[in-house]
């Protein structure tokens, strides 16, 4: 149901957070960088609290490393704050370290830009992208939008009428409500998004009428979609993804976008070549194991392995694009 008005934006915790790092994470940081490298001591930084997707990934690849005996220890690291910078500059903070791998994605370029981080993901060294899946845009079984372009119509009648909500600010969920609410001429100020903390909570504000249109990951709403509670007018996805197979692309709705949510891995800064070539043997070795492949079937991920110079490209190309959408947006 649309209504006149609407909610005001709020920022998530995520972006205002501070730093919360597990017991004995410290002493855990400085022993690791006493070990010979990631095949005797592997150090996985997961850039947020503990049940995150950033966390999940992060126990899926210590699984596979323990499982196949890839290492002499496999441990996670959770250091929460501010979209992942805080993990970030703790790494970039550890010249040398040969133990550590930090995960990072779209949502920590977003968040540098829009906390004016100081710490790059240029200031580490890149390992490789791992990951990458795709958000819809959703909306209630009843709604009366049927299509991308009807919610564009909405839009332009009545921004602020139109009540969204996803992610944290800045957050692959909020940056594709902002591009799609560009496509249809309305700025950062006529979007009315509110920012959740998890999908859950989003799809149940969703369907407890609270809010007019959702945007999600595809794999989070997935179930509710199956089960006819919401209907996808659109996917951020370049084709079809398995989840959703009967939900069109945005590109098929007419618009052109197309917005990937894609993790990656890079190490401390002041490595050797050496050992930036290891971390990498090291992670496509993880990555071609068994139990990874398995998690990527059960995590609904799709394969976006890269590293070299391949990835190097497409860091580059990622920082670029995002920096240009935030500050489209007015965050940066």
């Amino acid at each position: 149901m649309l209504r006149p008005g609407g909610l005001v934006t709020r920022c998530a915790t995520a972006v205002l957070g501070l730093a919360v790092v597990t017991a004995g994470a410290t002493s855990a940081w400085d022993t690791a960088r006493s070990g010979a490298g990631l095949r005797d001591k592997l150090k996985i930084v997961a850039p947020a609290a503990p049940g995150g997707g950033w966390d999940t990934t992060a126990r899926e690849l210590q699984h596979a490393a323990q499982a196949n005996e890839l290492t002499g220890t496999a441990e996670v690291l959770n250091v929460e704050g501010a979209g992942g910078t805080i993990g970030l500059a703790r790494t970039a903070n550890q010249p040398g370290d040969p133990n550590t791998l930090l995960l990072t994605g779209t949502t920590m370029l977003g968040a540098i830009e829009i906390n004016g981080s100081s710490t790059r993901v240029s200031d580490t060294t890149p390992i490789a992208r791992i990951t990458e899946d795709y958000d819809a845009i959703v909306v209630p079984a009843d709604s009366p939008l049927r299509t991308v372009h009807d919610l564009m119509d909405r839009w332009r009648a009545d921004s602020g009428g139109v009540v969204g909500g996803g992610g944290s600010i800045g957050s692959l969920d909020h940056l594709l409500a902002g591009s799609a609410a560009a496509e249809a001429g309305v700025g950062p100020a006529g979007l009315n998004y509110i920012a959740y903390s998890g999908g859950g909570e989003m799809v149940a504000a969703l369907l407890g009428d609270h809010l007019d249109v959702g945007f999600a990951n595809t794999d989070e709403i997935s179930d509710q979609v199956a089960a006819g509670e919401l209907r996808v007018l659109g996917v951020s996805a370049p084709q079809r993804t398995t989840d959703l197979p009967d939900a069109p692309t945005l590109r098929e709705a007419g618009v052109d976008i197309v917005l990937s949510n894609w993790r990656g891995l890079v190490a401390a800064p002041g490595i050797t070549a050496e050992q930036a070539a290891d971390a990498r043997a090291f992670v496509r070795e993880l990555t071609a194991t068994p139990q990874w492949r398995d998690a990527l079937r059960r995590n609904n991920w799709l394969d976006g392995f890269q590293d070299g110079p391949e990835f190097d490209r497409t860091l580059a190309a990622e920082t670029d694009r995002i920096r240009d959408i935030t500050e489209k947006l007015g965050l940066a």
